[in-house]
């Protein structure tokens, strides 16, 4: 009797061969099927596609799906976000588009243009388009004042702190600190001081001394420099609490309010000794 073979029912074994079950069968004689060796020894035998690998091919599956979908849903959510800036910024007047432009300057990237160009490029009608034209040539017109004006201010508290830092600072080795010379920080001290009645000591000062600090402590090979601008810090938080002190109230001294300062006085000096410590 001629022996049967019969084909397995198309599962995704099918398409993990590592999992797929191969049946032996001699008896059967087909040209299409001469060239394959369907036979495998006990040794090299598969394992059938099992139930758990089942359940864990279709949890990974649906975990793909998902991770899909909220890709795709965030996509939309950000092209919904866009278009909402763009059909604002369409509406404004001049006026009301440079406040637009300054309040959501960080939105003005690689998505915002591109879709800028897709939303044009889908107008109908060439007024359509040449408004979207004159709205991105006068959008990139605000972006580059504004960064213009943010290198000036970098620029400018840039020179404020190596003014400050000059009576301190040694070019030609390591700046030891403390100063050999105490007279160098007591003038460091009236710079700051000198500096903040200027009104210089603003936001960007602050955000300047701040990024050289995170500098310095990544490159890790100038101490010195550490704790000047740490001092720095320490100089400008003293001087602007003591110009707005509430202390006195008229001849009356308000002794709650001079033991908050105190405090906050030690607590600048012991963020600096634990910044400068870690």
């Amino acid at each position: 009797m001629a022996s049967i073979f019969t084909l397995p029912r198309p599962t995704l074994s099918f398409y993990f061969p590592k999992y797929r079950k191969v049946f032996n069968c001699n008896g059967l004689q087909s040209p299409f099927l001469k060239d394959w060796h369907l036979g495998l020894s006990r040794k090299e035998r598969f394992e059938p596609f099992t139930s758990t690998a089942s359940i864990e091919l279709r949890r990974r599956r649906r975990t793909l799906i998902c991770a899909v979908n909220q890709d795709a849903e965030k996509a939309f959510k950000k092209t919904v976000e866009v278009d909402r800036l763009i059909d604002m910024l369409r509406e404004a007047n001049p006026s009301e588009l440079q406040k637009l432009v300054v309040e959501n300057i960080l939105a003005f990237n690689e998505t915002f243009w591109i879709r800028l160009a897709a939303r044009s490029d889908t107008c109908k009608s060439d007024d359509d388009k040449k408004d979207y034209e004159e709205l991105a040539t006068a959008v990139m017109s605000i972006v580059d004042r504004i960064v213009h004006k943010t290198h000036e201010k970098i620029d400018s508290a840039t020179d404020v702190l190596k003014e400050i830092l000059e009576p301190v600072v040694n070019e030609e080795e390591e700046t030891p600190w403390p100063p050999k010379d105490p007279e160098a920080l007591k003038t460091m001290e009236k710079k700051v001081f000198q500096m903040e009645q200027e009104g210089k000591l603003d936001e960007g000062f602050l955000a300047e001394v701040s990024a050289q600090l995170r500098q310095a402590k990544e490159d890790a090979d100038k101490p010195g420099l550490q704790a000047m601008l740490q001092k720095v810090l320490q100089l400008y938080a003293s001087t602007v609490l003591s110009k707005r002190s509430y202390v006195k109230k008229g001849n009356e001294v308000l002794k709650a309010e001079q033991f908050l300062e105190t405090v906050i006085k030690g607590f600048l000096i012991l963020f600096s000794i634990i910044h400068l410590m870690t």
